[in-house]
């Protein structure tokens, strides 16, 4: 940990203000980040059942920012103090601001949110372990990561099957992680962290040609452009959702898809109120025909996963014992820099 501590200093002044934040006046009822590839059709639905609550008394007000990098408002809105002037429903994605330690101890450990799931959970999150024990947080799907592997590139080299194959020195210069800007899949560094510690980190950055946008990862993949690799780390819904060349082989890990979740917290003082837009993201998720590749969490609806498909996910316990969200920062930061010493 000394390596990770050590840059607590830096990661602690990111976006810290010198004064204390604005937060927006307006009410929401639901604020909601959505992965990129299915935020519209969350949207729409989700204005849908806004139009169908309509009354002239209280109105549902949602807030849905578009912009995938985009700074926003709300941004700043986990460190509220007061859980009155919260959001009805938090919805977000990845283990970012409200997965933060002082977070959860003013709001989540205080008894302001209850989980909400669905009747019948998918296999898939249960044998998983993605449901909160504690029963605040509901993950009401998650983004998968998984494997292309370009056979022509590898040559004579395996096909990875396992996270701990990308961390043989044969794959060196081959593996293109998922990346943009100063975001990185968190939760293949978190898993990769938890089981193989700083060793397991370094291995794979010195296997890293690079990180790449997963819209660009698709197009690169089984090419032969100078930024090519042999394995590409990406999401399941780019890797599935694209034709690709018949050398190019989607894997999925067989212990398991690094899972990020997706999940929303709703406050116990609005959770009758807010009944429909929780009953959305418990089932209506699953019914948007894009959303088949982020595991939605309800089991009423068949799953299009293939039979192979399980999910890695971190575990509870690890993010009870971690601020998890500052611990993805420094493994981030971390991995960053070990890739560009071994450029």
């Amino acid at each position: 940990m000394k390596a990770l501590d050590e840059l607590m200093g830096s990661i602690r002044s990111m976006g810290e203000p010198g004064q204390a934040p604005a937060f927006p006046d307006i009410p929401v009822d639901l604020l909601l980040y959505a992965p990129c590839p299915v935020k519209l059709a969350m949207k729409d639905a989700v204005e849908a059942i806004v139009a169908s609550r309509a009354s002239p008394g209280r109105e549902l007000c949602v807030h849905i920012p578009m912009g995938c990098t985009s700074v926003d408002p709300f941004d700043p809105v986990y460190r509220q103090t007061d859980p009155e002037k919260l959001p009805g429903i938090i919805a977000s994605i990845g283990f970012g601001d409200f997965w933060r330690k002082d977070f959860v101890n003013a709001h989540v450990r205080a008894g302001v949110f209850e989980a909400a799931p669905p009747k019948t959970v998918n296999p898939l999150h249960e044998k998983a372990g993605l449901i909160d024990p504690d029963g605040v947080y509901t993950v009401y799907g998650a983004t998968p990561y998984v494997f292309l592997a370009d056979t022509r590139r590898l040559g004579g080299l395996p096909v990875p099957r396992a996270w701990e194959d990308l961390l043989h020195p044969r794959y060196a210069g081959e593996v293109v992680m998922c990346g943009d800007g100063d975001d990185m899949a968190d939760a293949v560094a978190l898993n990769l962290y938890k089981d193989c510690g700083l060793a397991g980190l370094e291995a794979l950055a010195a296997n890293c040609k690079g990180l790449m946008h997963s819209s660009a990862m698709v197009k690169s993949a089984g090419s032969r452009d100078a930024d090519a690799g042999a394995v590409y780390v990406i999401p399941a819904f780019f890797a599935e959702s694209v034709r690709q060349p018949e050398h190019v082989e989607v894997v999925w890990p067989r212990d398991g898809a690094a899972a990020s979740p997706l999940y929303f917290l709703a406050k116990k003082s609005e959770r009758a109120r807010l009944s429909a837009l929780c009953d959305f993201f418990a089932g209506g998720f699953a019914a948007i025909d894009s959303a088949a590749w982020f595991a939605p969490m309800d089991g009423a609806v068949a799953s299009r996963l293939p039979a192979e498909a399980t999910l890695k996910w971190v575990g509870w316990d690890f993010i009870r014992d971690n601020d998890i969200s500052e611990l993805r920062d420094k493994v981030n930061v971390l991995f960053r820099s070990m890739a560009r010493k071994k450029s």
